[in-house]
């Protein structure tokens, strides 16, 4: 049986997913961008694109898969989970493409996470920051209200005299 119909499937899926490992890789740039600016709405606009975009690299990448094994079995390689390089040996009329994709891919992953990395460094910095912030704005001003019980304290009122609740 010639692989060349199954090899030219997998690299169709290849292509596939390339293109939207470069769409995700966009996504994740946008949101970094968004998130230096402050600008919460295009953040929060961004989000549903990113999340379906990881949905449809999932499904495609099990595509991929469910492609290579078919290859892999055509050629008489019995790995649960064939490797590009190992297709690439056994499929000489389509191995420079295989290897090609997948140096592609190889990139366009590494990028993709380290904006992800990025993303959620920044997003630590500033929870960090906002809830330093917010706890020096109101442990000055405001006194507890809870004892270690869970009972509610007295509090002072703008008069002096304390105020039970």
């Amino acid at each position: 049986m010639d692989p060349s119909p199954l090899a030219d499937l997998l690299l169709n899926h290849l292509r596939a997913e390339e293109q939207l490992l470069k769409n995700a890789r966009e996504g994740v740039m946008s949101l970094y961008a968004a998130l230096r600016k402050g600008d919460l709405l295009s953040v929060q606009q961004s989000l549903p694109q990113n999340e379906k975009l990881a949905e449809q690299l999932k499904t495609q990448g099990e595509l991929r898969e469910e492609a290579a094994w078919r290859l892999a079995t055509a050629v008489g390689l019995t790995n649960e989970r064939p490797t590009l390089v190992e297709l690439a040996e056994r499929v000489p009329s389509h191995g420079k493409e295989l290897l090609a994709s997948r140096s592609r891919l190889r990139e366009l992953t590494t990028q993709v996470d380290q904006f992800r990395s990025a993303n959620a460094n920044l997003l630590e910095r500033l929870r960090s920051y906002f809830g330093d912030v917010l706890a020096e704005l109101t442990e000055r001003d405001v006194a507890p209200r809870y004892g270690p019980t869970g009972t509610r304290l007295a509090t002072p009122t703008a008069t002096g005299l304390v105020a039970s609740g």
